[in-house]
């Protein structure tokens, strides 16, 4: 569909762009005392009543973890029940999203998640090849993707 648009790349490319020069030189910012405030959205999304902001929020903690391993290993313990809260979200949607994420933490984080949380991921994966009623869940808890 984006090939059928003249220059659709180069133009969302711009645009991107300029929405990366939107920022404030905060003086804050330069002592490293003030801790990372959009850390805090994962959790408030999470717990928010909307399955879009569920799904939203473990789509974008897997494209963290891709990035970010040195810094997603140090708070292992809080992501990894983080998503494995959400394998029993009443959305299919969000069930699918918590499976990708398991599976895109496990590859870039490997061995520390497999070894640490595989008695807590393995039976949510199990689970989760059960829901016969979503056959798309069902499917990636095969494959864990």
């Amino acid at each position: 569909m984006m090939r059928k648009l003249p220059q659709f790349i180069s133009r969302l490319f711009a645009i991107l762009m300029k929405m990366l020069l939107d920022i404030e030189d905060d003086p804050a910012w330069h002592s490293a005392d003030s801790e990372d405030e959009d850390a805090e959205l994962l959790p408030a999304y999470l717990a928010a009543p909307e399955w879009q902001k569920h799904h939203a929020a473990l789509i974008a903690l897997a494209q963290i973890a891709e990035g970010c391993s040195k810094v997603m290993i140090k708070n292992l313990e809080q992501v990894v029940t983080m998503v494995l809260n959400t394998f029993q979200d009443p959305h299919p949607r969000v069930r699918w999203a918590a499976i990708n994420a398991i599976g895109q933490l496990s590859t870039d984080l490997g061995p520390d998640l497999q070894v640490q949380y595989h008695q807590r991921v393995l039976p949510a994966l199990a689970a989760s090849m059960d829901d016969f009623q979503n056959p798309r869940v069902q499917e990636s808890g095969y494959f864990g993707t």
